[in-house]
């Protein structure tokens, strides 16, 4: 009986556990997704006279590098432009961001060409026939502050959120606009948001945009790792987004209104608080402000919403800190709903689902992970923890193929291609995902320990940070004992030097007396 409980605690633990947590999880997604999409209905499409009006609010912040490329996108859409406000908001950015707003606000193109990438293509933006304008918000006050700022300025009857490295397609605006206009119960939704490294630019030395022959914007060439960061978190977004944010919709239970772009009825957004700088993710404070108010959450999935993706590991593991802290931060600041019944499946499963999942059961997998390492000790071969572990990554393997097979089956050809030249990502996404589960993990040990901030020090530019250091104090000792050395032998020839005239005399006055005992007869 014993030896059943060894084996129920070692391998119950660490295999069938994540079998429960993650497998369930997915094959939960899938069901939802699956079973709700028969049931969907041809979409109502409507004529220009019959959409609302629409203000973008897209706060910046330092971001001359890619607010060009934004504007385009959104002065492209196929939009009726007089029913199109579009505010932007300067934080108190140091570059040149507000000049280049300004620039698009007088009809140019700011710094760029009057263009912007699409599914690989270069876009030319004609004229825009829309309102565009500026706001100086004064230093940086955050991003909340400069959300609720626009969003006091506009004038539309949808208000939709976008950041400032996101692409919009040409549609994304009317799609959003149309699907407000369809479900009149919906308060507020989220975008399709989908990781594009088609979007990123080739600059020169200078941070200028680098154009071809044909003066079109020549694409960024990445790396090998750059390479597996930007498709890895291509699947992981499709995974989260066509899959995770589709079946929260349909249950009613969304967790975060993406902060890449979200869209509100103004009617619903100003009957509650907006948004709030009380923790590091307001757009998640926001959606449980929502659901407090039992405003119904879409995702809309036809207003894809193209995303620069993060290329470096200091920024991804930044980016993943912040989130998991914005989590507990949120958590904390609307404890009551955690648990509750008054709010429906939100506040009842859909809560303590995550902090489960997300955080209290990751101690456990912290722990387990490095420990099988022990198994040897208490009687398992290698052989059978080498079967353990290849059996845990093909079943975390076949969920992602599973997941990728699902949103291929109703993707558009764009972003079937996409996931057709990721294939080989997928073999190496349960590493990757494992990562930046130790990401994650630092995000609890660095809200209960650090003081609330946007960004943070990375693992690799730390440890280089910390080589330099070391570097440094290196070159000050070996400095400080150079100095040393060549004081002591300073000192060692001024003594010596001190000690010749009397030793000369001495040794002369020696070399006389021997000299005349030598001459005397005997």
């Amino acid at each position: 009986m014993g030896s059943i409980w060894t084996f129920m605690l070692i391998w119950g633990v660490w295999l069938i556990t994540p079998v429960l947590v993650d497998g369930l999880d997915a094959l939960g997604r899938l069901i939802i997704v699956r079973s709700r999409r028969r049931e969907s209905k041809k979409r109502q499409e409507f004529e220009d006279y019959e959409l609302p009006t629409v203000s973008i609010i897209v706060p910046a912040h330092n971001e001359a590098a890619v607010i060009d490329r934004c504007l385009n996108s959104v002065k492209a859409q196929d939009y009726p432009h007089d029913k199109l406000e579009v505010i932007v908001i300067d934080d108190g950015s140091t570059d040149t961001t507000a000049e280049q707003v300004e620039d698009h606000v007088n009809g140019g193109n700011g710094n760029g060409n009057g263009s912007f990438r699409f599914k690989g293509k270069p876009i030319m933006v004609g004229p825009f026939g829309g309102s565009l304008t500026l706001l100086r918000n004064g230093s940086n006050h955050g991003k909340a502050v400069a959300l609720n700022a626009g969003i006091e300025a506009s004038s539309g009857e949808i208000f939709i959120n976008i950041d400032s490295d996101v692409v919009l397609a040409p549609n994304a605006v009317r799609n959003i606009a149309s699907s407000f206009a369809r479900n009149p119960k919906m308060g507020a939704a989220t975008g399709n948001i989908e990781v594009d490294w088609e979007i990123l630019e080739s600059r020169d030395s200078d941070g200028q945009l680098i154009l071809d022959e044909n003066g079109d914007i020549v694409p960024k060439d990445l790396n090998f790792v750059e390479r597996f960061l930007v498709k890895s978190q291509f699947l992981e977004y499709l995974s989260s987004f066509d899959l995770g944010r589709r079946a929260q919709a349909e249950t009613q239970t969304m967790y975060t209104l993406a902060g890449a772009c979200s869209a509100f009825r103004r009617s619903v957004l100003l009957a509650g608080s907006l948004y709030s700088n009380d923790t590091v993710s307001e757009d998640t404070n926001l959606t449980f402000d929502l659901h407090k108010q039992d405003v119904t959450i879409g995702f809309i999935d036809d207003a894809k919403v193209y995303l620069e993706p993060v290329t470096n590991w200091d920024s991804l593991y930044a980016q993943r800190v912040r989130w998991t802290r914005g989590q507990l931060e949120v958590c904390g600041v609307n404890e009551e709903l955690i648990g509750s019944g008054k709010h429906g499946m939100f506040s009842r499963f859909a809560v303590p689902k995550m902090l489960l999942f997300d955080h209290t059961l990751a101690f456990p997998r912290l722990i387990w992970a490095p420990l099988i390492l022990c198994f040897p000790l208490i009687g398992y071969s290698w052989r059978i923890i080498i079967l353990a572990v290849l059996a845990m990554y093909l079943f975390y393997l076949l969920i992602e193929v599973v997941s990728a097979l699902a949103v291929f089956a109703v993707s558009d050809d764009h972003t079937k291609n996409r996931i057709e030249r990721s294939g080989w990502t997928l073999i190496t996404l349960p590493i990757y995902r494992f990562i930046v589960f130790h990401f994650r993990f630092s995000g609890f040990l660095v809200t209960l320990t650090e003081e609330q901030e946007w960004t943070m020090t990375g693992p690799m530019r730390a440890t280089e940070r910390d080589i330099n250091l070391m570097r440094l104090r290196s070159i000050e000792l070996l400095s400080g004992l150079m100095s040393f050395s060549k004081q002591s032998a300073v000192r060692v020839v001024r003594v010596a030097s001190a000690m010749i005239g009397p030793v000369a005399i001495v040794v002369s006055v020696s070399v006389l007396r021997m000299l005349e005992q030598w001459k005397r007869p005997s």
